[in-house]
């Protein structure tokens, strides 16, 4: 994290939530495992679960999604080569079966869940009151990612091992020649060299492969405390030496690729919130 001026009430009240943040990454932060016929378990990315009405649809990177099919099967026409697990109840990993709808163009993909009650009484989906409003800020707003890296993996006897890599980042201008499309994506800091924890002390961070496709939160001012709204999918960062900035894809991107698997699905779900 890296303070900037004026922020210390953003910090008291990041640490007066400090408790439901952590709680975000429990509910919604899903980890992903590829494993192929007879072989090992391995660790390709995060992911987060969205329902929209009676529809599950699991959200990731489009890269990601990659590790399970054949090199080179840009359309992902061939049948895949890999099994996509996730924890289930009492961490038990659990297949999921569907149809992969992908954008290349924003590195964002998801998958229309064949069967949700493997995992809906282990994982909290997003739902339409959860979403930031899709437009770009006009402050430098807080974040909250919660993702699988995974350097933080481990083979153990029966499966895999891993463990959560958690931050809040302040957004700020971006150096000259890095600017963005504000509209579509968003991007945010994580200093390298003056990490720590919303306390104040010093910590260390893992290399971020294996976060991607991990859920952006957006903390709002809800009266007196922030209130985490998604905002959108993490995607990839961009290294600027003693700084990595985080880059996400709004979720404007997955209501996109919704109304293409399922047409209407979006738009009927929109018109039943109230905010």
């Amino acid at each position: 994290m890296k303070k900037l001026v004026g922020a210390d009430e953003h910090l008291e009240l990041l640490r007066s939530v400090e408790g439901e943040l952590k709680q975000l990454g429990d509910d919604y932060s899903v980890p992903l495992v590829a494993r192929q016929p007879e072989g090992f378990p391995r660790p390709v990315g995060t992911g987060w679960f969205f329902r929209c009405e009676l529809e599950w649809f699991l959200v990731t990177a489009a890269h990601v999604v990659e590790e399970f099919f054949p090199v080179g099967d840009r359309k992902k026409t061939k049948p895949s080569d890999s099994m996509l697990l996730v924890p289930g109840v009492d961490a038990a990993m659990v297949p999921l079966g569907g149809k992969w709808s992908l954008s290349d163009d924003y590195d964002v993909a998801i998958l229309r869940l064949e069967s949700p009650s493997v995992v809906r009484d282990r994982w909290k989906p997003v739902t339409m009151a959860d979403l930031a409003p899709d437009e770009p800020e006009d402050q430098y707003p807080w974040y909250h990612v919660t993702g699988w890296p995974t350097e933080y993996s481990k083979r153990v006897e029966g499966g895999l091992a891993g463990d959560k890599f958690r931050f809040n980042a302040q957004a700020e201008p971006v150096p000259a020649g890095d600017e963005f499309d504000r509209k579509m994506r968003i991007r945010f800091p994580l200093y390298r060299n003056d990490f720590g924890t919303i306390d104040g002390n010093e910590a260390s961070h893992p290399q971020l492969r294996g976060i991607s496709g991990a859920p952006v939160w957006r903390i709002f001012e809800d009266g007196n405390r922030y209130r985490p709204l998604l905002a959108g999918v993490q995607v990839s960062y961009w290294d600027r030496h003693t700084v990595w900035y985080i880059d996400a894809v709004r979720w404007g991107c997955v209501r996109m690729l919704i109304e293409h698997s399922v047409p209407g699905l979006f738009k009927s779900a929109e018109k039943l919130v109230l905010r």
